[in-house]
């Protein structure tokens, strides 16, 4: 049987992880001197809200091998034959995936494989659901192997910034294009996919930049989701919007987990898609 270990990042809740024995990592922020567990995603938004007051950034760190063990000792003592997969958040954001794989290597005689799933936040959520719903059909290992590549190749997040002051804080955009795109109201559109974050489009207004996301998405697809970071106020006009594009009446809305949040911004909104394989 295949039992999945996933970090925090990926935004599972309690009551699913525990019902369906799935094993949960923390990631750890740092906020005004104090350590907040990201946990799950019911714990998120008592840490946003404290965000959003602070007049300062928020540090991340990443979860210590021991962590991992921890997880894979818990499962096999409730099933020492387990097959097991560790999914990370993307190697270009975190060093989980080290910690992962160190941990990971302390078992040499059971099947068990650390992950960089090349994603982040909610497209992670996606892979693990699509990498679950195939175990659970029946799906083996080396069948979720090869799934696990297949993903990585579909699955594509867009993002809007509702400023470029987290972006800029932590590096990821250039100081003065984050005064000059708040005066302007320039929003650019971010896209992460196989592991490499690009802007591809630069608008003026939100709009705008969400008629460029949506063109940017695939031109089929067989989930698309919205979601937002800590503030929700944008998801609506941007769930309009796609309806009036697609036709679709029931978009999944999600929330992006803190430890992406506090790197790009509450009132972010963005898209993630799995794109068809045929297109």
């Amino acid at each position: 049987m295949v039992r999945f270990i996933v970090d925090s990042t990926f935004g599972l809740s309690r009551a699913f992880a525990e019902e369906n024995g799935v094993q949960v990592v923390s990631l750890t922020l740092l906020l005004d001197g104090k350590e907040y567990v990201e946990g799950y995603r019911e714990d998120w938004d008592a840490f946003y809200k404290k965000f959003v007051k602070s007049k300062s950034g928020a540090k991340t760190s990443q979860p210590s091998p021991q962590k991992f063990q921890d997880a894979i000792d818990k499962i096999l003592a409730e099933d020492a034959n387990s097959e097991i997969l560790i999914l990370t958040i993307a190697d270009r954001l975190s060093g989980t995936i080290g910690s992962a794989s160190i941990a990971a290597a302390q078992y040499p005689n059971i099947r068990i494989k650390a992950i960089n799933t090349c994603e982040a936040g909610v497209s992670a959520l996606v892979y693990f659901q699509e990498m679950f719903k195939a175990a659970k059909a029946g799906a083996s290992f080396d069948e979720l192997l090869a799934l696990s590549d297949d993903l990585v190749e579909r699955i594509a997040m867009q993002f809007i910034p509702a400023s470029l002051n987290e972006l800029a804080r932590g590096g990821r955009v250039n100081k003065l294009l984050a005064r000059i795109g708040g005066i302007l109201n320039v929003k650019p559109v971010f896209e992460f996919a196989k592991n490499e974050l690009t802007v591809y489009s630069k608008t003026l207004g939100f709009n705008r930049a969400v008629a460029a996301a949506i063109a940017h998405l695939p031109k089929k697809f067989d989930r698309l989701l919205v979601y937002y970071i800590g503030d929700d106020k944008n998801i609506e006009p941007l769930k309009e919007r796609l309806f009036r594009t697609f036709g679709l009446p029931d978009i999944e809305v999600e929330s992006m987990c803190p430890v992406g949040g506090v790197h790009i911004g509450v009132g972010t909104v963005g898209i993630v898609t799995l794109a068809s394989r045929e297109q």
